[in-house]
């Protein structure tokens, strides 16, 4: 247990004066909450569902991964605060333990920053962003990487041979978040996309606004039914199918109006029997098939109010707040001190 990676092992016969040295690891760039799963169906798909054996399982894990940080949470001790290498790293971990049997949330991503000694300025990691895409596409790569996102192009290099285009951002690592399904989006899966860490420097500020959709949030406890999610979908984009379990809190889709904020939904709703026959046929529901989005892309995706649920046979996505009611209070406050502090700047 008292070797680590990167330790030299030598001889007691022959020692060495000096070890290799220990080639340097970067530093974390993202920051999640583990807990306990807390909801509804707690207890249903998985087998280890307490807080000390999901503390004890992410400190293990640490032995083997170096670039993997455990930390105590001093506002929540039921939760583990770990650091990580950005989405798929977590993504991975994740996925581990869900295959183990263990039931978790994970609370939204937040960037690592530190507070530069010299200066005393605030700083935050920044990554060398490395994209092969189709020349074509090109415009709309760079578009997305230094617009919201804080990036910048340092160099953009065309091959004539292949009619591809290799691009070089530099970018702090908040920018990168949700990232991947965004190109895959613009370039229709066809870039190939390299990011390192590259030095913490002074924080670039707040990032441009995006267009945020609503989301579709359940508002009752069963299983999802055809002719509920028929209406529904309409609405947005549905996460979930007929047949799934849903309960009051979760998001089980994305509403398809802007900034038009949340919108519950009862996707439980069965259609009224009657006993009269009629000799009209009877009208056919038909639905897309849901998106179903992965960890990683999740951890991109969700807003400050959410949480990621996972189970060994479901990864949902639900509020933090699962009582409708004390939601809509917590958004009057977060409302009336935001007015606040815009009047103070006045």
């Amino acid at each position: 247990d008292s070797i680590r990676v990167g330790d030299s092992l030598t001889s007691a016969d022959r020692p060495v004066s000096e070890p290799i040295s220990t080639p340097p690891l970067a530093p974390p760039t993202l920051s999640c909450l583990f807990g306990a799963n807390n909801g509804p169906l707690v207890g249903q798909e998985g087998s280890i569902v307490t807080s000390s054996k999901i503390r004890a399982r992410l400190i293990s894990e640490t032995d083997n991964n170096v670039t993997l940080t455990v930390e105590s949470c001093i506002e929540d001790a039921e939760k583990t605060l770990v650091f990580g290498r950005g989405e798929l790293q977590l993504g991975i971990l994740i996925e581990q333990m869900r295959r183990e049997g263990y039931e978790i949330i994970i609370s939204p991503p937040a960037v690592v920053t530190n507070i530069c000694p010299d200066t005393g300025k605030k700083t935050e990691p920044y990554e060398e962003v490395v994209v092969d895409v189709d020349a074509e596409y090109s415009g709309s790569v760079i578009d997305s990487l230094t617009g919201a996102r804080k990036g910048v192009l340092v160099e953009m290099m065309d091959d004539a041979s292949d009619g591809k285009t290799r691009l070089l951002f530099e970018i702090p690592s908040r920018g990168l978040l949700g990232f991947h399904s965004d190109i895959a989006t613009v370039t229709r899966g066809t870039a190939v996309v390299h990011h390192c860490y590259l030095d913490d420097r002074e924080y670039a500020g707040a990032l441009g606004s995006k267009l945020e959709r609503g989301k579709l949030v359940s508002c009752e406890l069963g299983k999802a039914t055809l002719f509920a999610l028929a209406s529904i979908a309409e609405r947005g984009t549905l996460f979930v199918e007929p047949g799934d379990m849903v309960y009051p809190g979760m998001i089980i889709g994305e509403y398809n109006k802007v900034t038009g904020g949340d919108l519950e939904v009862n996707p439980v709703r069965a259609k009224a029997t009657t006993n009269i026959r009629t000799v009209l046929k009877e009208e056919k529901a038909y639905l897309p098939p849901p998106k179903r989005l992965t960890v990683e892309e999740l951890i991109g995706y969700m807003n400050d109010d959410e949480i990621i649920e996972v189970t060994p046979k479901s990864v949902r996505l639900r509020k933090v707040e699962l009582d409708s009611g004390a939601r809509e209070r917590a958004a009057r406050v977060k409302k009336k001190r935001l007015q606040a502090q815009m009047q103070k700047k006045k």
